[in-house]
């Protein structure tokens, strides 16, 4: 919907073709062409009921998920001191899923947590930033949940565990919000995450520790920023004991002026029998 500046960017797919377009109310404009690159209107439209609403960035054209950890001050641990630098940590593309999308929980991950955040949408590409530019090289910004699994993430047991990629990037890890809204004031939105409908976090943009510019300018001058690029902000403070969730419930994350993402939780549906970690745990605690 363009309403004062601000656009909403869908990606569909009709009589199995996938395209762009403009969402507007009940109806889609159907877009041509480069997506970060002016693309041009076809002159058809589509209705959004008789559509299926994709991930709004070909997952083929994002060559980096990057996610910002400990973005927020917890109210029952101590207020944090942001340093020079967010704290990062890379998701993969294979991980995004769309809004209605199932997410899967491997059996031996035993706490898989919601994080409903404000995921930052690249259009241009860029190196060394400055803050003040950082607007330049955002397209927009839509809804995510940073899905991620407590169990292996502090690495309790060391070179034991298989590391931080299992915890933060499996595939579906990673849901993305239908639609990329262009022109949005982003500053202050309000966040919320419901569990089964049961609200479990709640916070807003204005109070990440690291902003949105200041994420995008530090981590250009390591980084490369190419257009479809992803940033997931961290989510704000979930409540006491209402973060693990499990196969068979709804999680649902909503900001202010974007939308809603819903998903369903699954157990992984192709387990390995007898997994040869099992074997390798049993010989180190005979």
């Amino acid at each position: 919907m363009t309403t004062g500046g601000v656009t909403r960017y869908v990606r569909f797919t009709q009589g199995g073709r996938t395209s762009y377009g403009i969402r507007e109310g009940a109806t889609i404009r159907e877009l041509e062409g480069d997506l970060f690159a002016n693309p041009r209107p076809t002159g058809r439209t589509a209705s959004v009921s008789a559509v299926k609403l994709e991930v709004p960035v070909d997952p083929l054209r994002v060559k980096k998920v990057i996610g910002v950890a400990g973005n927020w001050n917890m109210p029952d641990r101590p207020p944090r001191v942001p340093g020079a630098h967010p704290r990062v940590f890379a998701k993969f593309a294979t991980g995004l899923v769309p809004h209605e999308a199932e997410v899967e929980q491997p059996p031996e991950c035993k706490q898989l947590h919601h994080q409903a955040e404000l995921v930052v949408v690249i259009g241009r590409q860029g190196r060394y930033i400055s803050r003040e530019e950082a607007n330049d090289y955002i397209f927009g910004v839509t809804v995510g949940n940073d899905v991620s699994d407590e169990t292996y993430y502090g690495e309790p047991d060391g070179v034991k565990n298989p590391g931080r990629i299992i915890s933060k990037a499996c595939d579906t890890w990673a849901p993305l919000g239908t639609d990329i809204v262009a022109g949005l004031d982003y500053h202050d939105l309000g966040i919320e995450a419901r569990l089964d409908g049961e609200v479990v976090s709640k916070g807003r943009t204005s109070e990440m520790l690291y902003g949105v510019e200041k994420v995008v300018s530090a981590m250009s001058h390591y980084l490369t920023l190419m257009p479809g690029d992803l940033f997931y902000m961290g989510s704000p403070p979930w409540y006491p004991g209402k973060r693990d969730m499990f196969a068979g419930q709804t999680i649902e994350c909503e900001i202010e002026g974007i939308g809603v993402l819903r998903n369903k939780i699954v157990a992984m549906k192709n387990v390995i029998p007898d997994p040869w970690w099992k074997k390798e745990e049993a010989k180190v605690t005979a």
